[in-house]
């Protein structure tokens, strides 16, 4: 009998460029219909310990690691938020993945003044979830009142000076030029003067649907996130933020023994490989 093995492709981390630690699973005010998330209980506080991530940054390589982001669902739902922000800041610039629905223009103002105090030059980046440029349509993907929030906390974020990340995902699969030329026209209605840095196209990524292949794909030269980063979480050290509740994308405790590999095995695994885009990571 001909037993054939057959193994993931794999691809080896070069080093940590990009930290993201999950703040927390489950706690998120919006429930998008795309999101990967399977959220279980409202009421479910996974919020990751302040220490825990103090013990992670005391081995990061500061030379190597150009950002810290904070993922969630929403982190800035942590209640220790504030203390975490200026925790990273001493160690890299710091990008937040929002939904906005917490930035007002108070919040923008002292989160100017967090960055101020930094005196080593580090940033806070901001990337903005909002996935269409018409109200009506975005809030029926993300939930109704998300674009007027997501609108306002940008018009907040410019006047202190920020410089937003607008994170789309192409939930109609339009071309990019289409998603971009209407964005740009939005946020120059809104007093916002743009280039192609402040949009990160996302591709709509399904859990369900695995795709093959190609034989002849070069894995050596894939630009996906499990290349350069890692995630921590409460639960350990994964591959990339959409596995942290998959174990097969768990690749250690700690960033004192983890493994450099990842075996890109999962359905969502396989989308990254066929888009072979950064999903989260920044790539400026």
């Amino acid at each position: 009998m001909n037993r054939t093995i057959i193994k993931a492709p794999c691809i080896n981390m070069q080093k940590l460029e990009s930290l993201f630690i999950e703040m927390t699973l489950q706690n998120c005010n919006l429930r998008c219909k795309h999101c990967y998330i399977d959220f279980k209980d409202r009421k479910i506080k996974d919020y990751i310990p302040i220490e825990k991530i103090k013990q992670t940054l005391t081995v990061i390589n500061k030379k190597e690691l150009k950002y810290i982001h904070l993922t969630g669902a929403e982190p800035m739902l942590h209640p220790d938020f504030n203390h975490i922000l200026r925790l990273c800041l001493k160690y890299s610039s710091v990008v937040i993945h929002t939904n906005a629905l917490n930035i007002n223009d108070k919040k923008a103002r002292f989160l100017r003044k967090v960055e101020e105090e930094n005196n080593i030059g580090n940033e806070i980046i901001f990337m903005i979830s909002i996935d269409d440029w018409n109200e009506k349509e975005n809030d029926l993907i993300r939930g109704r009142g998300s674009y007027r929030k997501a609108v306002h906390a940008i018009q907040s974020l410019i006047k202190y000076d920020f410089n937003p990340i607008l994170a789309i995902v192409n939930y109609k699969s339009l071309s990019e030029e289409e998603i971009k030329e209407n964005f740009t026209a939005l946020c120059t209605s809104i007093g916002f003067e743009t280039s192609d840095i402040n949009f990160k196209i996302i591709p709509l990524l399904d859990k369900s649907k695995q795709y093959e292949m190609q034989e002849d794909t070069d894995f050596s030269s894939l630009n996906t996130d499990c290349g350069k980063s890692r995630t921590l979480t409460i639960n350990g050290i994964f591959t990339c933020p959409l596995l942290s509740s998959d174990n097969r994308g768990k690749c250690g405790s700690d960033l004192n023994d983890y493994s450099t590999k990842s075996y890109l095995e999962t359905p969502l695994c396989s989308q990254c490989i066929k888009y072979n885009k950064l999903l989260f990571s920044l790539d400026l």
